[in-house]
């Protein structure tokens, strides 16, 4: 199972990450920031090992996120290697704090997709849909929560208003996500993640069971990170597993900008 590149992740984002920033929670906590945060620069590398030493190789991609003082995102942005802007999401937000509307342009700044938010009267979200370019819906995503107010299901809907795939989540008792179980629009069970988390709450271990195949296949990842002094990882060091061997894999580093 290969791994997914950050511009997958960055599409997904907009209508991904924001799907837990229920009502006026600071989107710095919802994306597991602690503090004042200004801005997150991340850049990932792979990872090389010579005589027993462990380095950054080859930059494969550079992420850098904006936060206005309220710790709400400003802007999201995909840069090339050669610092370049590839694409770029902007945030707009109502005048009680919550997310309405995200738009992707590219480099240039034309336009290339948005992705509304719909809220309940406790501004909790409840609906959100993804428009192309052209302005045609793409999908719809609609959420349901526990009594706790965590989101326990999301649902992805076709053009036609047909569910292609759904997201269960489990939690543990700390409100960290236990898994999440992902089924397709023959509500197949196809896929199961698994995580372990660390005292700052950060993942150490995730590990997919993958049923899209005849034979199901588990894929295991380790985290290793360090911290700042505000208890936010400037490191993160991602290992694959095969049988008992740990291999290095990525290499994420991040520099944190902080409101005084």
């Amino acid at each position: 199972m290969k791994k997914q590149t950050l511009i997958l992740a960055l599409l997904l984002c907009v209508g991904s990450v924001s799907a837990f920033a229920q009502g006026t929670h600071r989107e710095t906590s919802v994306d597991g920031l602690k503090g004042a945060v200004r801005q997150v620069n991340s850049m990932m590398y792979t990872a090389i090992v010579e005589n027993d030493a462990m380095r950054r190789g080859t930059p494969l991609e550079h992420l850098e996120t904006v936060y206005n003082s309220k710790g709400q995102r400003r802007s999201m942005s995909y840069l090339s290697t050669e610092e370049e802007v590839v694409f770029r999401t902007r945030y707009k937000h109502d005048a009680f704090g919550v997310t309405t509307l995200e738009q992707v342009v590219d480099n240039n700044e034309e336009v290339i997709g948005r992705t509304y938010y719909i809220y309940n009267d406790q501004f909790v979200l409840t609906e959100s849909y993804v428009e192309d370019a052209e302005r045609q819906v793409e999908n719809r995503i609609r959420y349901k929560y526990d009594g706790s107010g965590r989101l326990i299901q999301r649902s992805y809907n076709d053009a036609l208003g047909q569910v292609y795939r759904r997201e269960m989540y489990r939690y543990n008792g700390d409100g960290t996500i236990l898994s999440n179980t992902i089924y397709n629009r023959q509500d197949q069970k196809v896929m199961e993640i698994r995580y372990e988390y660390d005292r700052q709450r950060q993942p150490i271990t995730k590990t997919v069971f993958d049923y899209s195949d005849v034979e199901p296949e588990v894929f295991v990842t380790l985290y290793r990170y360090q911290y700042d002094e505000q208890g936010n990882w400037i490191q993160r060091t991602e290992y694959s597993v095969e049988g008992s061997n740990r291999i290095p894999e990525y290499i994420t580093e991040r520099s944190i900008q902080y409101y005084e």
